[in-house]
């Protein structure tokens, strides 16, 4: 997959009616439109138990077939984070947390194997996370259960590139996942054939700024380990909150989104979108009440503000 023919990863997720316990009718309209919008190469999909709420098979009939699958594990990291397993994690010093964590990737494993044996090629990657023991404050402890995880996952046989998603660092201002710094993840992948994805969005809440994003693509490109970037956007005030991680939608779709075409203009830029295995979105609708038109619009209004971009 290349994204130099200018088709986008799309995190639709959020968007989807299902996110928000809608019906199955408005879930298949949503993705019935969806799979009608031009410059799509496919979905960013959380896989829990299965890559849909609805279940795989589902997925994989109410959307296209050429479309290929980044599957990202954040949505259930982050799902049994909450759940009172705030160990739960690769880069987590809690060892039987970060064991049971290791066991959930065995499962993205196993069923990253058999699409891909299914479809050769659907799921061109795994998105993992390096979350710490919520809590614990000791970067290098958090390293040494991230290089521990690594040491694991890596030797298994993946059918589809692992690309570590960066989130908001333990030692930032104020975090909101808190997972281990951008530096220390690329020290542990060094010696791995194991990438990074830039999340603008989480970039910009580590620093409070909207120049962090730029300065971490080119941290991971100097590194060699840059593969995908996604935007999703963060505010400073309005229904997206301040500072949050609630993925919204480029300026001036949400008249308070720090994320414009001019910042993402100048990420790419930086990144050389042809050498990336991805380039996408992910936007979150915010009304749990919205119609699939609306929906469908946010990531519509998306691709066109990533489409401007590019040129």
């Amino acid at each position: 997959m290349n994204s130099n023919n200018a088709g986008y990863i799309i995190g639709a997720y959020p968007c989807a009616p299902s996110f928000h316990q809608q019906g199955e009718l408005q879930e298949r309209a949503f993705w019935r439109q969806l799979a009608d919008t031009p410059h799509i190469a496919g979905i960013e999909q959380p896989c829990l138990e299965h890559l849909h709420p609805l279940g795989d098979e589902w997925l994989l009939t109410h959307t296209p077939g050429e479309w290929q699958i980044v599957v990202t594990a954040v949505m259930e990291t982050m799902r049994r984070r909450s759940n009172g397993n705030s160990g739960f994690g690769l880069a987590s010093s809690d060892e039987e947390q970060r064991r049971v964590c290791v066991a959930y990737y065995r499962h993205l494993h196993d069923k990253i194997g058999a699409l891909n044996a299914r479809f050769p090629g659907k799921v061109v990657a795994l998105e993992i996370q390096a979350a710490p023991l919520a809590g614990n404050t000791s970067i290098e402890q958090a390293t040494d259960a991230f290089a521990r995880s690594v040491s694991e996952i890596a030797r298994w046989d993946w059918a589809c590139e692992l690309v570590l998603e960066h989130c908001d660092a333990m030692n930032a201002t104020a975090p909101r996942k808190g997972f281990l710094p951008l530096n220390n993840v690329l020290e542990t992948l060094a010696g791995y054939e194991i990438g990074v994805c830039i999340n603008w969005a989480r970039s910009a809440i580590e620093g409070r700024n909207t120049t962090l994003p730029l300065t971490h693509t080119q941290l991971a490109k100097q590194a060699g380990k840059l593969r995908g970037l996604m935007f999703s956007g963060t505010s400073e005030s309005g229904p997206y909150g301040e500072w949050q991680d609630l993925h919204a939608p480029f300026a001036p779709f949400c008249a308070e989104s720090l994320l414009t075409v001019n910042n993402a203009k100048t990420v790419l830029q930086a990144a050389v979108p042809e050498n990336l295995l991805f380039t996408g979105i992910k936007l979150l609708e915010i009304d749990a009440n919205a119609n699939v038109e609306h929906r469908v619009e946010i990531l519509r209004d998306g691709i066109n503000a990533l489409h401007q971009a590019r040129q």
